[in-house]
Parts: structure tokens; sequence; C-alpha cells
């Protein structure tokens, strides 16, 4: 190797080298001569909005649908409807065959004619039976006066009696056939007037104002209704109003209600959003494959028809929400730290009365004097319970943090004792308020980082949360404090 050759690599691995030992001499003063531990990252406590949303998917139904059938059977021949054809009540979708039909409604009506022909008959049966009854009887009346005189035999009186016997029966007899003839005239009025349905039935007439969706039937083809109705048309009653049957899982059904918003999306528009809203909330349960649902009906304008039956929407029902609360990241009530990592505690029990005395103050309206009172009483309580700690180690039971969620629990309880006696009328219902709240939320534990760079723990009461945060509904947590999310050892 030549000398000039020599040089230039020597030069070359000069420079990684130069800059390594640069870093090695600066890196450990901008690290603070450590580039070692657990780095922390945090995000901000803030204020904003809060949605509870439940996405789920179902199909679009128009809110009426009709399937228009026939009750008779015979073949079509015309079709005045087609699909997307405007209907209104009464007009005709088509007609089948009326001849059969026809010539029953004839039959009916010469059957009905015979029918009263026969009452004529009856009826001047009933004349004759009862002009021989008025003859029998004006014998009657003959042979008496004569038997009276004794000219007439008995035996020609009897006969007298008995032919008037015999034309009575005769009349009632004609008089029962008078009133079948009638009801042979009513049973062939009723078979005339079923004849008249089945022909009015030929002709298939649209039940309710809407549109035609659906069409089965052609000309020449033979309708054949047994025990079910052919189903020859499908009518949507009003496209300007949809409903949406959604398929909600058993473990989200219990936070939606009737009244709930919702917005949606259909693939035909996917940059466009829909906007509905809950009306009902079925109780029949769906079950697949061990997976149960219910359905969930959610009513929508259609004004431009844009939505059409059948289309898939994609939702979200607002099941609650907020308006600028304060919230806090869910990956903050995910972080655990590990155990010597933990420094501080929540801070001084005394400041930690104190901000809840504060809060108490603005929400429930107490007076300065109840103030000083509430934490004059929560001073005594910790120290008793301080004082009882090392008493409680010394008999062998476990000491119990006054951080702990338990003690929180505790600590709030001794709140509600201290105040309650002290309220007027006028702040009890704020309190019924204040405590049905703390009922409705939960408590958890989060970390924020100290002056000295130690964890410190907080304590907070969790309200309304969505898929990125948790709202605060009380606790020793402020916005702008800066909580813990996770924390990566660096290595040096």
């Amino acid at each position: 190797m030549t000398s000039r050759r020599l040089k230039k690599y020597l030069f070359t691995l000069a420079i990684p080298v130069t800059a390594l030992a640069t870093a090695s001499l600066w890196l450990p003063q901008l690290t603070g001569g450590d580039t070692s531990g657990l780095v922390y990252e945090t995000a901000e406590v803030t204020r904003g909005p809060i949605r509870r949303v439940v996405s789920t998917s179902g199909p679009v139904r128009a809110l009426v649908t009709v399937q228009v059938g026939s009750q008779l059977s015979g073949q079509i021949r015309s079709v005045l409807a087609d699909y997307n054809t405007e209907v209104r009540e009464g007009d005709v979708l088509a007609v089948l065959d009326a001849k059969t039909f026809e010539a029953r409604v004839a039959q009916a009506k010469a059957d009905l004619a015979a029918a009263k022909a026969q009452l004529a008959n009856q009826e001047a049966a009933v004349l004759k039976a009862e002009a021989v009854l008025r003859q029998a009887e004006r014998a009657i009346e003959r042979q008496q006066k004569l038997a009276e005189r004794g000219i007439s035999a008995q035996a020609s009186l009897d006969t007298a009696i008995r032919d008037a016997e015999v034309a009575r029966a005769d009349l009632a007899i004609a008089q029962a056939q008078v009133e079948n003839a009638k009801a042979v005239i009513a049973q062939r009025e009723a078979q005339l007037e079923q004849a008249q349905i089945d022909l009015d039935r030929t002709v298939i007439r649209s039940p309710i104002n809407g549109t035609v969706i659906s069409r089965t039937v052609d000309v020449g083809q033979t309708v054949a209704a047994s025990l079910q109705a052919p189903e020859l048309f499908q009518i949507a009653q009003d496209l300007r109003r949809i409903r949406i049957e959604a398929q909600v899982n058993e473990a989200d059904v219990g936070v939606i209600s009737e009244g709930n918003p919702a917005t949606f999306t259909v693939d035909a528009y996917p940059e466009r959003t829909f906007r509905g809203r809950v009306t009902q909330v079925r109780l029949a349960a769906t079950e697949l494959e061990n997976v149960v649902t219910y359905t969930v009906i959610v009513e929508a304008s259609n004004e431009d028809r844009k939505l059409f039956p059948g289309m898939t929407a994609n939702l979200q029902i607002v099941t609650a929400e907020r308006d600028n609360v304060l919230r806090l990241p869910n990956s903050a009530l995910r972080f655990r730290p590990r155990g010597e990592a933990a420094g501080g505690s929540s801070g001084n029990p005394a400041d930690r009365a104190a901000q809840m005395a504060d809060r108490l103050k603005v929400e429930l309206n107490l007076t300065d004097e109840q103030v000083a009172t509430l934490v004059e009483a929560l001073d005594q309580s910790m120290a008793r319970a301080r004082a009882e700690q090392p008493q409680s180690a010394a008999f062998g039971r476990p000491q119990r943090s006054g951080g702990d969620q338990s003690g929180a629990g505790r600590f709030m309880k001794r709140i509600e004792q201290i105040i309650e006696p002290m309220l007027t009328e006028d702040q009890r219902p704020l309190f019924e308020v204040w405590k049905q709240q703390r009922n409705n939320s939960r408590s958890a534990t989060v970390w924020a980082l100290g002056g000295n760079g130690q964890l410190e723990q907080r304590f907070v009461r969790l309200g309304l949360g969505d898929d990125q945060f948790t709202e605060i509904v009380g606790g020793n947590v402020e916005a702008g404090d800066q909580l813990v999310i996770r924390a990566r050892e660096v290595r040096s």
C-alpha cells in the first residue's frame, strides 16, 4: 500500500472515531451525568366534550312496507304498476282474468231470482189456505145453526169442524214455506254477494299511498292462491321517512334508550352523514352462534329520497354526551407503576380536605362558617386515624394507606356525616343531587409527576367515558395536570 493511500484510509477512519469520542464527552452532560433510568410519558388533563357512542349497523327499511297479494287463483290479464310507481290508495295494480267469477255472479243472480219466484208461489199458497180456512169456518157456522134446529145431523157438524182444522194446518204449512222461501232468498243473496266480492277481487288495488318497490308478476302468469296469498307487489308507504333495524350486542343495549340521537352513513354516499333518533328498543333477542343481539329501531328523515330500502347503514348511536367537562385520557387509567417507582401519595391530607371543602362550598352553596366547621371536623378525623395506625400495626393488623380506594370511600362517607346535620332546607336538594352523582360514578387511581420527579398518587371519581377520554367528577386533579400514561426504560 502506498503512503498516499495509507493516509487517505487513516483519515476516513478518524471521522467516526472522533464523532464517538465527542458524543461520549457531551452525552453525560446533556442527561445530567446518568444515561439510564425510567422516562415517563405524560398527558394533560383538559376540558372538552365527551360522547359515549355505540357502533352498529343495520338495513334501511321503509316505515311501513305492505305486501300486496291475491286472494284468488287465476291468470294475470294486465299489470298496471311497475317498479318505483307512485300509487295512491285504491289505484289498480293488476287485473286477473274474471270470466270464471263473472259466471259465478250470473249463476248467483239466477239462483236468487228462482228463490224470489218460489217465495211468490208460497205466498200464493198462503192466500189459498186462508180462503179454504174461511170457507171451513162458515161451514161450521151453518152446521151449528142447522143442528140447533134439529135439521142437520151431528156427523155433518163434526165433518165441518174437521175441515176447518185441516184448513188451519194447511195455512200453517203454507206460512212456514213462505218463511223458508225468505231464508232461501237471504242465502242466495249472500251467495251473490260472495260471488260479487270475488269478482271485485280480480282487480288488485293498492291498500295505501306509497311507492312500488317490488313486482313479482307479469301478464299471462297464473296465480295460485291456496293456504297463503301469493305476493305480487311490495309497496313502501312513505320513503320520506325511513327506519333502520340495527342489531346491538347485549353488552351495549343497556345504555341505549328511546330518544338517543344517532348518525349514520351508507356506502352509496360515504362522505355524507345522515341523522336519526332511536324510537324503539325491541325486547325480543336474536341468538346466533352464542352471540345475543337486540333490534334497535332508528328513524330518520329522507326528504330527498337518497336512502333506498335495503341499504346498509353504519350507525353511531350517542347514548350520553357532556360538554366542557374535566377529562383525562383513558391511557392514564391503565398506567400502573413498578413497586419501587411509586413515590409519594396523593399529597398532604390537610390540603386534600381543604380542596374538598372548597369544591363543596360551590356545589352545595355552603357558608364560610359551614366550610370552617367541615375542615375542622375533617382534620380531627384524620388526626384520629393517624393516631390509630401505629396501634393497629402493634396488634398485628395490616395498616391501611390513607390514599387507597377504600380509604377514599371512608373519607367521602365521613364528609356526608359531617355535612348533613348542618345543611339548611335550601341546601338539602343540592346535597341529594351531589350524593346521586357520587353513586353514579366510580373511583380510580392515576399518577402524576411531582416536583422532585417522583410519582404522586392521585384519586379521582369518574363519570362518563368514551373511546379516548373519561370525565372527572371529583378528586384532586385539575385542568393542566400532567398524568403519566406510560413509562419506558432508557439504558446507557
